[in-house]
């Protein structure tokens, strides 16, 4: 085989290695969105994401659909009872909690994920349903990309974003997501390079989200001792909705997801996915 024959052959069998990577790459990324859903509550004016585990059933975060609140050692929950999805063709269906924490079993609190059952199947859709990984995230590789689809923020449509693996917690319940994780991408599937379900992404990292914490419980206090208005302006509310405004869009690019292990254990254990 002379040099140009070999290059030749070289080079064909380059693109079509990066041919067949490519379409994987699509494929993934096409059941990440068919399978995404957004996730609303007027009542308690929450929105976030989910994925469907069955052609019925959708996964997502607990914090996504219930309030929850601390009182010293107690915490308080309560689910919001007018929870709708809305699929990626626009089908708009009402959804049930049936993985409500319980003292028996807390983990869907502690552990921040809900299952919601559709009052019906959704239709128009095809291929949606994920899979989960029969895989240890420990044996997953740091740097390997990662896919994860949602409605982050007020973004009217769904977005797709790649990510990569960027760590994993020594106990391997949290996975460490470089990727622009925002507000809304809350319960979102969390999708390895070989297309299965690893985590549920929960949060993102907000770099001064503690600051702006500890800011606005001070001017809650501060509010207690009476409203000075300043020309007709009170200074402490409008400090209060620039915290609110940096809280809700000032990202690191780092977010994290939970272990897709803790549903799986739960959905097993209450026979929810047979």
């Amino acid at each position: 085989m002379n040099l140009s024959k070999f290059l030749l052959f070289f080079v064909l069998f380059f693109l079509n290695i990066t041919f067949i990577y490519a379409g994987e790459q699509i494929d993934i990324i096409e059941s990440s969105r068919n399978s995404c859903v957004k996730i609303y509550s007027k009542d308690g004016n929450s929105f976030g994401s989910g994925f469907f585990i069955s052609d019925d059933l959708i996964a997502t975060c607990f914090h996504v659909i219930a309030s929850i609140n601390q009182n010293g050692q107690q915490i308080n929950w309560n689910i919001y009872p007018d929870l709708q999805i809305t699929t990626i063709t626009g089908e708009n269906i009402h959804a049930n909690c049936i993985s409500p924490p319980t003292q028996k079993d807390p983990s869907p609190l502690y552990k921040d994920f809900a299952v919601l059952k559709l009052t019906k199947k959704p239709t128009n859709l095809k291929n949606y349903v994920l899979q989960f990984s029969d895989k240890d995230i420990k044996t997953i590789k740091i740097g390997s990309d990662c896919y994860f689809s949602g409605y982050p923020l007020f973004t009217p449509v769904l977005i797709t974003h790649k990510g990569m693996i960027s760590g994993i917690d020594d106990i391997r319940s949290v996975i460490c997501i470089q990727g622009s994780i925002n507000k809304g991408n809350s319960g979102g599937a969390l999708i390895s390079n070989d297309g299965k379900v690893i985590g549920i992404v929960s949060m993102r990292e907000g770099g001064i989200s503690k600051a702006l914490e500890d800011l606005t419980v001070h001017i809650e206090n501060t509010e207690k001792q009476g409203f000075v208005h300043f020309m007709g302006v009170d200074p402490l509310q409008a400090i209060k909705e620039t915290v609110k405004t940096l809280d809700t869009f000032i990202s690191t690019g780092i977010g994290y997801a939970i272990n897709i292990k803790f549903l799986m254990e739960y959905t097993l254990k209450n026979q929810i996915l047979k």
